[in-house]
């Protein structure tokens, strides 16, 4: 299965470090698709406090650079449950800017819809990547085995001071007799030194 993995982790990664790659260079292109979205964002943007460098240009920029970078750790096994989250948060971002399939026609639509679909599938393998442990438990799963060892290893620990303090207080009763006959032979001594 790690053979699988190190093939397909670096195929399913190929096209969004090359859509991150060409959305950080030529953020234009996404923004064409969507023109009013992005001069409302660039309104909002400068009605807040927000540095003046700040324009949805660069928001799209930065989410290009994100997903090659997502794209990158995924395809190198470098934290790919988290890597692919990131990558699903990044796409679907850009599902938002897709052309309305209903108002195309003929050869146009048939392609959109066949790019939804290669899209898809894409989100899909994204999602069981989120999933995939790797051969690995879940964190859930390694957290009780963890709750569960400490619980073990507490109650083997109580086991043992408690059979400690049984041998320390039977030693301490062996002392404590031991000196009460000393004590004893000393007041006979001393009760028959002074009759």
């Amino acid at each position: 299965m790690a053979l699988i993995r190190r093939i397909a982790r670096p195929l399913l990664a190929a096209p969004f470090i090359l859509e991150g790659v060409r959305t950080a260079l030529t953020p234009e292109r996404d923004i064409d698709v969507f023109p009013e979205a992005f001069e409302a964002v660039d309104s909002a943007i400068t009605k807040t406090s927000a540095p003046s460098f700040v324009d949805a240009r660069t928001i799209v920029r930065a989410s290009g650079a994100v997903a090659a970078g997502a794209g990158l750790l995924y395809a190198t096994n470098r934290a790919p449950r988290l890597a692919a989250v990131t990558l699903l948060c990044t796409t679907t971002v850009g599902w938002a800017g897709r052309k309305r399939v209903w108002e195309l026609s003929g050869e146009e639509r048939t392609a959109e819809i066949q790019s939804i679909l290669t899209d898809a599938g894409l989100l899909g393998g994204l999602l069981l990547a989120a999933v995939d442990h790797d051969g690995r438990p879940s964190m859930g799963y390694r957290w009780d085995q963890f709750v569960k060892r400490s619980q073990k290893n507490a109650e083997k620990k109580k086991t043992q001071l408690e059979k400690k303090r049984a041998q320390l207080e039977k030693k301490a009763g062996r002392l404590n007799s031991q000196a009460r006959s000393t004590v004893e032979d000393a007041q006979k001594k001393l009760s028959s030194s002074l009759a």
